[in-house]
């Protein structure tokens, strides 16, 4: 019998710049999802299906956020509904643009790898399907991604 397979998120952060120093109360926001990257850093390819081996990343791009500390919480909830993973990143907005990214890796059950040179699947069915990402800023919920894990 196959276990649950194991969930890993990490959390990365790093900052861009831009030339205005305006503060609002709710910052105008970009989220995208993809699986590309370049010497660890989540590049620009935005996509909705994923494979079971894939790192996905939750590229957060923020602008107008007043020069204070923030709290970035992003929840990954699986197909079944259940809530998967949880972030909780605070960090200092110096800048008016701020890139942060948050990541999922799926991890097979140490039983399943040995079958799944035949079954790419095995000890991953529960993760097949839907996803849904939420994320918030403050406590406050700004965007929610769906997208789909096949294998």
């Amino acid at each position: 019998m196959v276990t649950t397979a194991k969930l890993f998120c990490a959390l990365g952060l790093i900052f861009t710049v831009s030339l205005s120093n305006t503060a609002h109360s709710e910052a105008p926001h970009n989220v995208y999802l993809t699986a590309t990257e370049s010497d660890g850093i989540p590049v620009p390819q935005p996509a909705t299906e994923f494979s079971c081996s894939d790192k996905i990343f939750a590229v957060i791009e923020l602008s107008g956020l007043s020069k204070q500390k923030h709290k970035l919480d992003a929840i990954w909830r699986d197909p079944q509904g259940k809530d998967r993973e949880f972030t909780e990143y605070e960090f200092q907005a110096h800048d008016d643009s701020e890139r942060i990214w948050v990541w999922l890796k799926l991890h097979r059950p140490a039983e399943a790898a040995l079958v799944s040179f035949i079954n790419p699947s095995a000890g991953m069915d529960e993760f097949i399907g839907q996803w849904e990402l939420r994320l918030a800023i403050d406590n406050k919920p700004f965007e929610t991604k769906s997208f789909n894990v096949l294998c």
